[in-house]
């Protein structure tokens, strides 16, 4: 049986992402070193664009480029646009289905869920009071709400039921089949509005030259963080819509003025937006790779191409890992992904009521070229799930120093039962420790350098993160 965990909830526009396994939460603790790097390295050049920061630093006071807005005025929509399919309509259910499914979730929480005591939870009073509700719920929306309000009570963060629906979407995006009216970006809601993560090449946002760090402060003069405002499907909802029509966002870059900017939607694929970027830092021979989700097919051998792809330039005398905004993924990809810089090993164990299984990372898959290399992870409180596996396994192992702030802390692990109906349970059952025992959700990892500040109010060039990561390359390849 597959082991999913599920992300955090504020991934907005293109990944609602359920997510494999994930429990990190851990102090660094040393472990025997695996392919340490070479001290005959030689030294790293920084890029000369701009001063090193220690911890703190504040955001570049000009914008490195100048943005052209789109025109205000409305365009034209394209006769070409064809509507999105309709989502298919639930199907109703009998209250003899809807007891068996009821009944079967209820039991599943009962005897498998990871805390025996439910979180505090009365169990037994949670199915006196749903029970009848459920069999009353004629309506299949109904139905599907009153099952996701039950599984909610836990307040784990993590297990949730899904309609037929929401696990068709699920399925899409994970093979990179769905698509919708939008933009074309990932958006993250954060506390100033919605910051911009990654652009799909071509689409309307790229094409309008918005960026990954731009915030949207408005959309159609209403305040992003109004959230009242955008109704039931939030501010996301709005930015989406039917492909052809327009949509007015108020943008501002890291140091720069606000602006509008109108966009016409489009069709979105999911496999529109790269789940892997690599590219090598300018001045430098130091490859960066941002890896966006462990919820991909083949994500493993997307990570293994770019890197190979930076490597036909020459060898990198360092690497970076950004997995700041990864909400996390399948850990069976995850552990794959591992072992592009790990020749085998164990970053822990799971455990649940029932069993104890070891996370062992798969042997003779590491990229020959990177041996000795010294590498650099980049964490965030935005790294989740198996994101924080990956980042305490490259740790533990003492194969990468981690540069950022502590990550999420949100690392329980998700089993998937699905049901005739085509509904699914996901549910929390079994959760991560360290090789030494330690249980770290709730905690998260902890980087070797923090680094204070958040990353996405600077330009690029100037990403402190990204200088205190030269830094360490740096240092360690100067040892």
């Amino acid at each position: 049986m597959s082991k999913f965990h599920q992300p955090t909830t504020r991934w907005l526009l293109s990944l609602a992402v359920i997510v494999v396994l994930a429990a990190c939460n851990g102090l660094p603790i040393g472990q025997p070193a695996a392919q340490a790097p070479s001290a005959t390295l030689p030294p790293i050049t920084l890029p000369t664009s701009a001063a090193s920061p220690t911890t703190a630093a504040s955001p570049t006071a000009t914008p490195t480029s100048t943005i052209t807005p789109s025109p205000t005025t409305t365009p034209t929509p394209s006769p070409t646009f064809e509507p999105l399919e309709p989502t298919p309509t639930l199907a109703p259910l009998g209250s003899e289905q809807r007891q068996q499914i009821f009944e079967r979730a209820w039991r599943l929480v009962q005897e498998r869920y990871l805390y025996e005591d439910f979180r505090g939870q009365d169990w037994n009073a949670v199915r006196t009071e749903f029970e009848p509700r459920v069999v009353a719920a004629e309506r299949p929306e109904d139905f599907y709400g009153l099952m996701r309000e039950m599984i909610e009570r836990l307040g784990d963060d993590h297990s949730r039921f899904t309609s037929p629906q929401e696990v068709a979407a699920d399925e899409e995006r994970f093979s990179g089949t769905a698509v919708y009216g939008g933009i074309g970006a990932i958006v993250r809601t954060i506390d100033a509005g919605g910051l911009i993560v990654t652009l799909a090449p071509g689409g309307p946002a790229d094409e309008a030259g918005l960026k990954p760090r731009d915030l949207i402060v408005s959309i159609n003069g209403k305040p992003f963080t109004d959230t009242a405002a955008f109704g039931a499907d939030g501010p996301i909802g709005v930015v989406r819509g039917q492909p052809g029509s327009t949509v007015t966002l108020t943008v501002q870059s890291p140091g720069g003025a606000t602006r509008d900017v109108t966009l016409v939607r489009r069709v979105i694929p999911r496999n529109a937006f790269p789940d892997v970027v690599a590219e090598r830092l300018p001045n430098s021979d130091v490859g960066l790779v941002r890896i966006d989700t462990f919820y991909a097919e083949n994500l493993d051998a997307l990570v293994r191409t770019e890197i190979e792809r930076l490597l036909q330039a020459g060898p990198l005398q360092g690497l970076i890992l950004d997995i700041r905004s990864n909400g996390g993924g399948r850990v069976d990809l995850m552990l794959n992904t591992l072992g592009l810089f790990i020749d085998g090993g164990s970053i822990g164990s799971t455990s649940g009521r029932e069993f104890r299984r070891e996370q062992e990372i798969p042997s003779g898959q590491t990229i020959p070229q990177l041996l000795g290399v010294p590498i650099v992870v980049l964490t965030s409180e935005n790294s989740v799930s198996a994101a924080e596996m990956f980042a305490a396994g490259m740790q533990v192992l003492q194969r990468a120093r981690l540069v950022g702030t502590p990550t999420a802390g949100n690392t329980e692990n998700l089993f998937p039962y699905d049901f005739d109906d085509g509904s699914r349970l996901w549910l929390a059952q079994v959760a991560y420790r360290l090789p030494d025992g330690t249980l770290i959700e709730g905690r998260g990892v902890l980087p070797d350098r923090t680094v204070e500040g958040d990353w996405w109010e600077f330009d690029a060039s100037n990403d402190p993160y990204i200088r205190a990561a030269l830094e360490e390359l740096q240092q360690t390849a100067t040892r």
